[in-house]
């Protein structure tokens, strides 16, 4: 029997296979956990134009420090149940401090949206002007002023608020109220998707990324939305196109990248999936998904090697990742096997 194992450990498919179902399997033996996602905009609804620093805090202790990409997302995963408070301070601004219940039993990942207001002693920094700064996800406020009643906008607006403070239900009570009054009131429609896929209401939250997507074709972000839903069921064709046109709006989007790359990963277009992964990772290194997913692309292509250098820079970049014992344990294996 020693023998056979010892044989077995000498099989490089036998060792890749090992890999990929201790990695799998550790997706569901973790102690639930959650997210925290943030998005941030200026009061004017513009992006600052630099990464901002984001402390997240518990009980008076800084637990993690983070910074916000160039569209303004950041975020603090693999949580344990707690109360937690996410500080932004930043010069010229007045200081937030948004208190997060994570309970993963509830709800996987808690969205934040957060508005950064300029005090009195100091001057907003807006959004470059020209193209450049322009972001297809950037709810322009004055120009739905403009489109729809005031009404709409209050409704809206009291949501938004509702749902910084973690009261969800009161939010989407107020964004159903914005759209009985305006039907074609598309940030409400997005905002109501993201509740539903929060929920795993997936056939609700497809149908209103899909009606986003018909109000306001230019917002990349309801590609994305949308792509990500279309992933997670399966509809894999449909959700390579989708998140295509969520592209070409919004090329330098890492999150679409990866969302491309995993998709392409599972039509078996590895060299295109490789491209898109490694382009995610560049935009945001601070995406602990993205290596996991270049690695196990690498194992399931036969490409050993890189999969353990992929394996080894997550581990250093990313060393209080909960699956940092399951990557260990796949390169100890990896090893095992690669020795004479």
């Amino acid at each position: 029997m020693g023998k056979g194992e010892a044989s077995s450990d000498r099989n490089p498919f036998a060792v890749r296979l090992l890999i990929l179902l201790l990695l799998a399997g550790s997706l569901y033996a973790q102690e639930p956990q959650g997210n925290i996602a943030g998005l941030v905009r200026l009061q004017d609804g513009s992006f600052p134009t630099e990464r901002l620093r984001v402390t997240l805090e518990s009980h008076g202790s800084v637990v993690d420090v983070t910074f916000s990409d160039l569209e303004g997302r950041f975020s603090f995963n693999s949580l344990l149940p707690n109360a937690y408070s996410v500080v932004i301070e930043m010069e010229g601004y007045e200081p937030v401090h948004l208190t997060v219940v994570v309970n993963p039993a509830t709800s996987q990942t808690n969205i934040i949206r957060v508005i950064l207001r300029a005090n009195s002693s100091g001057r907003p920094r807006g959004a470059p002007e020209g193209p450049t700064g322009a972001s297809p996800d950037i709810v322009d406020v004055s120009e739905l002023k403009k489109k729809f009643p005031p009404g709409v906008i209050k409704e809206f607006e009291a949501g938004n608020k509702a749902e910084q403070h973690g009261d969800l239900e009161t939010a989407t009570t107020h964004y159903l109220a914005a759209i009985r009054e305006a039907p074609d009131f598309y940030p409400a429609h997005n905002n109501l998707g993201v509740r539903h896929l929060r929920k795993g209401e997936l056939k609700a939250a497809e149908f209103e990324f899909r009606r986003v997507i018909e109000l306001n074709s230019n917002g990349a972000q309801a590609y994305f939305n949308l792509g990500n839903v279309l992933y997670i069921t399966k509809q894999h064709e449909e959700a390579k196109q989708t998140l295509e046109a969520g592209l070409r709006l919004a090329p330098s989007s890492a999150m679409g990248h990866y969302l491309n790359g995993s998709v392409l990963a599972r039509l078996g277009e590895s060299k295109a999936a490789e491209e898109q992964l490694k382009t995610a990772r560049e935009l945001d290194p601070k995406m602990p998904q993205v290596p996991i997913t270049l690695a196990t692309l690498y194992l399931q292509t036969g490409r050993e090697r890189e999969a353990a250098a992929m394996f080894e820079a997550f581990l250093k970049e990313f060393p209080k990742d909960p699956l940092v014992p399951k990557v260990r344990a796949a390169l100890g294996k990896m090893t095992q096997a690669s020795t004479p």
